[in-house]
């Protein structure tokens, strides 16, 4: 039986393909243009890395902006 995991409330871009099969250039993209907005959907960690809101992004794909 494989296992599965599930991140928390923000995660790093590395896990974007497997949870939402976002490529990392396509988010690089969203975030650029203004479709995600920092502190909403990413932001950065204390280690300075970018990191994604799983929650923000669920209402994002289902058109709730």
């Amino acid at each position: 039986m494989a296992q599965q995991s599930f991140p928390g409330k923000w995660f790093r871009g590395a896990l974007l393909p497997y949870v939402f099969g976002i490529s990392i250039e396509a988010a690089r993209k969203y975030r650029s243009r203004g479709v995600w907005l920092e502190g909403k959907h990413w932001r950065t960690d204390p280690a300075n890395v970018i990191v994604y809101c799983r929650s923000a992004i669920e209402e994002w794909m289902g058109g709730q902006l």
